[in-house]
């Protein structure tokens, strides 16, 4: 089939338009050291969009996981609990000592993590194929279709992805954004939403499962300033002024019965996944 767009050119001009992105670029280390705590903090309590995602995934006793930007261990900890050996790649030393804390409250034992970039990362080197591979929000990266390429390329049976579906923020946090970052900036977060590692991996002779659903994220605090502040550490270290983000809580966040600070985000999401045998090679 002729093609007329080129997906993956078209996602690294809009990647290379953010000065956040390029920053991320440099040195995702650095970045995701510094928001490691943060990052913990808010999804402490976050429980529902956690458990669709792991119904989601076909993991077996047994099987081997590659968690790609495990991060915290947010799906990297439950899956140990099923799997025989889940692999958590993050390039954050930070985040992959609080994976490690988790693990070890939990008693488990048959993980290891790898700190490296997935740009570096060589299949069959650096790590082995596993039986499944999980990218759940951490596709971000210039050359989406290489990123991609050595995912199918580390999985034995199935890789999934979890992405965003149309706008991330909803019309308030966008709001939010505006008052932070101005109206131009504000526009630059983030990234391309699911059709774009859908189009890339059509192009590529993939043709994946899709299903978009609402996913609901919960973050719990003790008071609105805690919730400015830890918006703050993670989304714009280091800034002086938290009136815009004091007010945006003060709006949004509800009590529950025992007297805490609730945020509940719900947004659209892409499950995106494909088998070895469901592929369809049209070179």
């Amino acid at each position: 089939m002729h093609r007329i767009i080129d997906w993956n050119e078209l996602w690294k001009a809009l990647h290379t338009g953010s000065s956040e992105r390029a920053e991320k670029d440099r040195d995702p280390a650095a970045h995701w050291d510094r928001r490691a705590a943060a990052y913990r903090r808010i999804t402490r309590d976050e429980r529902s969009a956690t458990r669709h995602e792991l119904a989601t995934l076909d993991v077996r006793p047994g099987d081997t996981v590659l968690d790609m930007g495990a991060g915290t261990g947010r799906l990297a900890v439950p899956i140990a609990r099923t799997a025989a050996h889940v692999t958590a790649l993050d390039p954050s030393g930070g985040m992959l000592s609080i994976l490690s804390e988790r693990m070890a409250t939990e008693g488990l034992t048959n993980y290891s993590c790898v700190k490296m970039r997935w740009e570096d990362t060589v299949i069959g080197k650096d790590i082995e194929p596993h039986d499944v591979v999980v990218a759940a929000f951490s596709l971000g990266f210039y050359d989406l279709a290489a990123a991609l390429e050595k995912l199918d390329a580390a999985a034995l049976r199935t890789t999934y992805l979890f992405w965003h579906a149309g706008e991330w923020r909803g019309p308030e946090e966008m709001a939010l954004y505006r008052a932070v970052f101005g109206e131009e900036a504000a526009m630059r977060k983030g990234y391309p939403d699911y059709i774009y590692p859908v189009n890339i991996l059509h192009d590529a002779g993939i043709h994946p499962n899709v299903r978009i659903y609402r996913a609901v994220w919960d973050a719990v605090y003790d008071s609105p300033e805690e919730a400015a502040r830890t918006w703050v550490a993670m989304h714009n270290p280091g800034m002086e002024d938290l009136s815009p983000v004091r007010d945006y809580f003060a709006r949004t966040l509800r009590r529950d019965e025992s007297g805490r600070y609730v945020e509940t985000t719900v947004r659209p999401t892409a499950a995106v996944w494909w088998e070895k045998d469901n592929r369809k090679n049209s070179r």
